[in-house]
């Protein structure tokens, strides 16, 4: 079945300025780069610089894009990377473009295109994919010391880098098992996802891995990270990890079946307390399924962070969602709730072979001051996907929400040849007109990515063309600029 996160693409960033947009009030840049734009973008702002990937069925390309004359030149991938981010290094002005892969991470001079080793280390990915250059959150500054640090996970642990004063760095190694599966000889791993908060409330990030019903939690201090793991009994009713792998060929009913996984760990309520989403995945067979959401808010008891063992709010949705995005959409400071979702069936996988579409539709979900969701969406977006069986390609609509913290939000749709905008209603979160922008749309919008290009605290849109759109704007970047 094909996944709904292949079918939208979604992002919560920075936006528009108070008064009416209109079409005059955005600049329109093209750059021409020497390979499809279909991988992940990294806008590197003390740099001046943006960062595309590409890959076709037998390469993979990375290239600089200079934002003062916008101009890309490729940058050189070192045979062992697998992943690229941005990380702040000691005695450099400005953010270094870094990649880690199957050796350790290394750091780019874009002087003279040289790459030096930071350090070495062992990690999940002990063989690279010579086709694909990802982008991934392997950067962090756990101590804000303005310094970056570096997460790599292991079959074994996660590996923390903290990087010291004089540029060096400490590691600790955070035990716990990556997960595993097997369908023949062949296994497949994946990693545990590492979830930061503040555990014992003393201003210090702590980082905790899920497993079962409970926390493996690894405490910061002054001096590091305690390798000694503590054992936290959630009691969130979320389902043991072997009953929550979902997998044909087990002799399992999918029938009524209900899985219930810690889907985010982060602050909705704005109180500096981390809260925990989690996420019920009900079956009504193996083939149709909904999606829905309770929150814990956490509080902190005796110097320790606590949760209810009964949500505090829900949210109820319907059908499949992917890459659901909690954010302040009404500048309250509390954050929302929207998601791409579409209802899964036999109908639906007709039509999409035979149609070649698929329906999908935004919901959009304010917290009310007391802290609860609607019981219903407030506000509704439809949207369709042309799937293409001859390119084994679903073809997206480009659909984006911009959010900025003086402002309200802006609802964002590529449609044909233009963009529609949908300004801020405070009854609906957006109105149901829409302001056009005659813009070029590329075929997969879920590629579509913003940031603030030029620098002028408003979002800029990202439009990545590949080899796959009309010759006109093949393998081009496109910037929309709010001006």
């Amino acid at each position: 079945m094909m996944k709904l996160k292949y079918l939208v693409a979604l992002v919560a960033t920075l936006a528009i300025s108070a008064k009416p947009v209109l079409a005059s009030e955005f600049k329109q840049v093209q750059v021409q780069l020497e390979h499809p734009a279909n991988g992940d973008s990294l806008f590197i702002p003390s740099a001046k610089a943006l960062l595309q990937s590409g890959h076709s069925s037998d390469s993979r390309w990375l290239s600089w894009v200079d934002l003062t004359s916008n101009s890309a030149r490729q940058v050189p991938i070192p045979t062992q990377a697998q992943f690229f981010q941005k990380a702040q290094l000691k005695g450099q002005p400005v953010e270094q473009l870094v990649v880690f892969g199957s050796q350790g991470v290394s750091a780019f001079n874009a002087q003279d295109n040289s790459w030096l080793r930071l350090f070495n280390t062992e990690s999940l990915y002990r063989t690279v994919d010579g086709k694909r250059l990802f982008k991934l959150d392997f950067v962090h500054d756990f101590n804000n010391d303005t310094l970056s640090d570096f997460i790599v996970p292991d079959f074994n642990a996660h590996h923390v880098y903290m990087q010291q004063q004089d540029g060096s760095f400490t590691k600790y190694s955070l035990a716990v098992d990556a997960k595993s599966r097997l369908f023949d000889e062949n296994p497949d791993y994946s990693i545990r996802k590492a979830r930061f908060l503040d555990w014992n409330a003393d201003g210090l990030t702590d980082i905790a891995f899920a497993i079962d019903d409970s926390l493996l939690l690894y405490l910061q201090t002054e001096t590091g990270f305690a390798t000694e793991v503590q054992t936290i009994q959630l009691g969130l009713g979320l389902t043991p990890d072997a009953l929550a792998e979902v997998r044909g060929g087990d002799g399992r009913s999918f029938k009524g079946l209900s899985i219930n996984r810690l889907y985010e760990v982060k602050d909705l309520n704005n109180d500096r307390i981390a809260d925990i989403i989690v996420r019920q995945e009900q079956f009504a067979d193996a083939v149709e399924q909904s999606y829905s959401y309770r929150i814990h808010y956490g509080s902190i008891e005796q110097g320790k962070l606590q949760f209810k063992a009964e949500p505090d709010a829900r949210i109820n949705t319907k059908g499949i969602q992917s890459e659901p995005e909690f954010t302040d959409l009404n500048n309250d400071k509390k954050l929302d709730f929207f998601t791409p979702a579409a209802e899964f069936g036999i109908g639906t996988l007709v039509r999409a072979l035979v149609a070649g579409t698929a329906n999908m539709e935004l919901l959009f979900f304010p917290q009310l001051p007391s802290g609860s969701f609607p019981d219903k969406a407030v506000y509704r977006q439809d949207a369709t996907a042309q799937v293409s069986i001859g390119n084994a390609q679903v073809n997206l609509p480009v659909l984006k929400v911009l959010v900025s913290e003086q402002t309200p939000a802006l609802l964002l749709i590529g449609d044909e040849d233009h963009l529609k905008l949908y300004q801020s209603a405070k009854e609906k979160l957006f109105s149901s007109k829409s302001i056009r922008l005659k813009q070029a749309i590329p075929l997969n919008g879920m590629l579509a990515a913003t940031a603030d290009l030029d620098q002028n605290g408003k979002m800029d849109l990202i439009l990545p063309f590949t080899h796959l759109d009309p010759e006109a704007v093949r393998n081009q970047l496109h910037f929309v600029l709010q001006q």
